[in-house]
């Protein structure tokens, strides 16, 4: 509480509580929560403790020879522990989530919010991040309310992914993330247009070195990189595709929404997928890809980061994606938007019933 107010003056026995007085007034400052003061001058401490208390700060009476302050000092930086740690409890609270979605394209993104109309959807933007997040409640069969949070990367790629996806886990806690949205298709004699497949696994087909031969022929020696999803996830998806009624429901509302102009139904698969950096259009990569894992069933450029992020931070994923083309010359958007939705109505339904 006593300061000097210049070099050479004559100590002040207030001059401490004017300073903090002036840090109280301007705006400019970052206040710290709480302000402890301390002073031996009786009439000082009289005269300051109405306007400590007034600004929320607490005074002490300092003793060179008692030590019951110590005690009092002592107690009160507990109960601001004790605050400040209710506080942080209160602010993570808020800001966590049950569920985060994401998408890479904001025509996916468009596609996702329709399918998940019936939920009251709610802005939400953070400082120093650049999404335009959506928040909703979802209400399960099992009577669980799930707080969901959802946005676009709004870039392909795995960069774009991999920081999205990080933002959802880290900065709103979410334990589950969900993909949705558009996928090439590996065609085997099953699978389909607007088909859904489900990852129960992602390898990357962008790793190894780069080599040239004598003739100047360019190889890429590529390295296996394979990232399982969650155990559960998966067993909890095959357990609702195997229940006609989930399927039924999901293929009528595709068909009421007029998205699929064959009376044909979607499928629904769990399968092995491969991401890469590319746009592909070259069977001849495609049946490259097929000998080093038999069983592929469809291609994008997002998926390994995703599942890639949650491996890092010990999280669950699952990448959910529409066959709208089979990496071919023939790639077209026809099937986009019914790809787009029915991904996420997939999700929507699963997301209900399951968890």
């Amino acid at each position: 509480m006593v300061m000097p107010e210049h070099d050479g003056e004559d100590a002040n026995r207030t001059a401490g509580a004017e300073y903090l007085n002036e840090i109280y007034e301007n705006q400019s400052i970052k206040v710290p929560i709480q302000i402890i003061g301390l002073t031996e001058y009786e009439e000082e401490f009289s005269q300051q403790q109405k306007d400590f208390k007034d600004k929320l700060w607490y005074l002490l009476f300092y003793s060179r020879t008692e030590t019951y302050w110590r005690k009092m000092l002592k107690s009160k930086i507990l109960q601001l522990g004790q605050f400040k740690k209710t506080m942080k409890e209160a602010i993570e609270s808020k800001n966590k989530y049950d569920v985060a979605i994401i998408c890479a394209l904001s025509k996916e993104y468009q596609q996702m919010i329709k399918a998940f109309s019936k939920l009251e959807w709610h802005d939400l933007s953070i400082e120093g991040l650049p999404y335009c997040f959506k928040t909703a409640t979802l209400s399960t069969r099992k009577f669980h309310e799930l707080r969901i949070i959802t946005a676009c990367a709004d870039k392909p790629g795995v960069c774009a992914t991999s920081i999205l996806s990080t933002v959802m886990y880290n900065i709103f806690h979410v334990d589950t993330l969900f993909m949705t949205g558009l996928t090439a298709g590996i065609e085997n004699d099953d699978l389909r247009l607007d088909d859904i497949v489900i990852a129960e696994s992602i390898h990357d087909y962008a790793s190894g070195k780069i080599k040239e031969d004598a003739d100047g022929n360019i190889r890429l020696l590529k390295e296996i990189n394979q990232i399982a999803t969650n155990h559960s996830l998966v067993a909890k998806v095959s357990e609702f595709i195997a229940n006609r009624e989930y399927v039924t429901r999901i293929n009528d509302n595709v068909h009421d929404m007029n998205l699929k102009a064959e009376r044909d139904n979607i499928s629904f698969r769990i399968a092995k997928t491969v991401c890469g950096p590319f746009v592909m259009t070259s069977e001849t990569i495609v049946n490259a890809l097929k000998q080093d894992e038999r069983k592929l069933q469809a291609l994008d450029m997002e998926g390994f980061a995703l599942y890639l992020t949650a491996h890092t931070l010990d999280k669950k994923a699952l990448w959910i994606k529409g066959v709208s083309d089979f990496a071919d010359s023939k790639k077209g958007d026809n099937h986009h938007t019914t790809c787009a939705y029915a991904s996420a109505r997939f999700l929507y339904e699963f997301m209900r019933e399951m968890l």
